[in-house]
């Protein structure tokens, strides 16, 4: 069924389609939802980002750790059909991983976190293109021949089970919110020291999950900054936790060897700064 689904698809090719399914697949792309995210948590609203960023982050480390154990291969790998090959800054499907088709990173993300905006806000006029959107995302991975139809399916569930949870954490544990997530985060070191599912993914998530729950144990225990309606202050809140991540990322970008651990630091510290030392920098400067 998987390989038949994906071949009626790749029928409907063209120049358009290409075009029209890139947007989707770029705007889908795991660091565009995250940053997305952070500009929810920053300058909008910092429960919903947090909310967000945890629902989020849970189902990727889940579908990280299922791609890494199960091992797929993508459909143009397995020779069902081919891919349409778009290497640019916002879409790739030429740098993928061959064997981590299972689950779709893509569906996991996208669900997850419109699933939490439907779920928090509950209003048509925001389920709807919610919904849309996931589907139109899910359906461009298909279109262009790197997942198969179980992919983005399972990708669904896990993100939008991952919503439904959290929600209801949320509503019903508020304050254990953050242990629990702390919890997440430490279930994925083990991973780590094993070799089938010790990916470069895996490494890269489990460092961005363990930041980020320390992160908001830190802000929420010491910091505790509050949500900004000034515009000013919402661009000055970007220039400052954007710089904050430049200043860490690029040096030990350039300087560090090639290793999966020192990666995991690389990450682990960027993103541990940027949701401490920024919200700091919000209290003192008053913005």
């Amino acid at each position: 069924m998987d390989a038949a689904i994906s071949q009626a698809i790749a029928g409907i090719r063209c120049p358009f389609l290409d075009v029209f399914f890139s947007i989707f697949t770029a705007l889908g792309e795991e660091f565009i939802i995250a940053a997305i995210i952070a500009v929810v948590y920053i300058c909008f609203s910092k429960r919903v980002g947090e909310q967000a960023l945890v629902t989020v982050m849970t189902a990727s480390c889940i579908t990280a750790g299922v791609k890494s154990a199960v091992r797929r291969l993508r459909p143009y790998a397995a020779g069902d059909v081919t891919r349409v090959e778009i290497d640019n800054a916002l879409v790739s499907t030429m740098d993928l991983d061959a064997d981590m088709s299972f689950p779709s990173g893509h569906a996991t993300a996208t669900s997850a976190f419109f699933g939490t905006l439907s779920l928090r806000f509950r209003r048509l006029a925001v389920i709807l293109p919610c919904v849309l959107f996931t589907l139109l995302v899910m359906l461009s991975r298909l279109y262009f021949g790197v997942h198969y139809f179980t992919d983005v399916l399972t990708g669904l569930i896990i993100g939008t089970a991952c919503a439904f949870g959290w929600q209801l954490v949320y509503s019903k544990w508020y304050g254990a919110r953050l242990y629990v997530y702390a919890a997440i985060a430490l279930l994925t070191l083990p991973l780590l020291f094993i070799p089938r599912t010790a990916t470069h993914s895996m490494f890269q998530i489990s460092a961005i999950t363990l930041a980020t729950a320390a992160g908001l144990f830190i802000e929420e225990k010491f910091i505790r900054f509050e949500d900004t309606s000034r515009w000013l202050h919402r661009l000055f809140r970007l220039l400052i936790v954007g710089g904050i991540a430049a200043a860490i990322f690029l040096p030990l970008e350039f300087l560090l060897p090639e290793n999966e651990w020192l990666s995991f630091l690389k990450y682990f510290f960027t993103l541990f700064a940027a949701m401490t030392l920024a919200p700091f920098l919000y209290k003192i400067l008053k913005i």
